[in-house]
């Protein structure tokens, strides 16, 4: 194994999230082409040797995840998690942008009735959230969305698996 597999392979493990394509061909000096072929080639030795995890690719970033039928066994052995120490007003705030992605600041701040600079400061620092996009209006807001980490961390595919809102109500009149 490359020495450039050795050093791309522990960066991904000790990255708190994924990595840009673009940041890790400026990084290890080296093509979007050649970074694929690494990739390639480390997921064919994860597969060979029955590891729990793999590299995924997006157009932009890649990362790396956990094997699905192994992610269901660890659901209750995984070490603590980065939700843990959040703020309450940072937890309003990723639910917030969990339910209504993408979302603008100033509606996450309309929603909570106060500024969420600093919560939405946080689930960025934590990789929890990421920009996903701008709105095409005067100004040009950013719009906030959930990352991939946030439903690992979850314990969920997809959005579609968040727990509905009303079912989290007992009587019918709270909705």
């Amino acid at each position: 194994m490359s020495k450039t597999i050795k050093t791309l392979t522990a960066l991904l493990m000790i990255s708190d999230g994924p990595e840009s394509k673009k940041s890790l061909c400026e990084k290890f000096e080296i093509d979007n082409e050649e970074l694929e072929s690494l990739i390639s080639e480390i997921n064919n030795s994860f597969q060979e040797n029955n590891y729990g995890f793999y590299i995924k690719t997006t157009s932009n970033n890649i990362d790396l995840c956990i094997v699905d039928d192994v992610n269901k066994e660890l659901s209750d052995k995984l070490p603590e998690s980065v939700l843990k120490g959040l703020s309450t007003p940072a937890l309003e705030t990723l639910a917030i942008i969990a339910y209504e992605q993408p979302v603008t600041k100033l509606k996450i701040s309309e929603i909570r009735g106060v500024d969420s600079d600093s919560s939405i400061k946080t689930l960025e620092s934590r990789g929890l959230i990421e920009k996903g996009g701008e709105l095409e209006i005067p100004g040009v807001p950013i719009l906030y969305k959930t990352t991939e980490l946030f439903l690992q961390k979850m314990g969920i595919g997809n959005l579609e698996d968040l727990p509905r809102i009303g079912s989290l109500f007992e009587i019918k009149e709270e909705e």
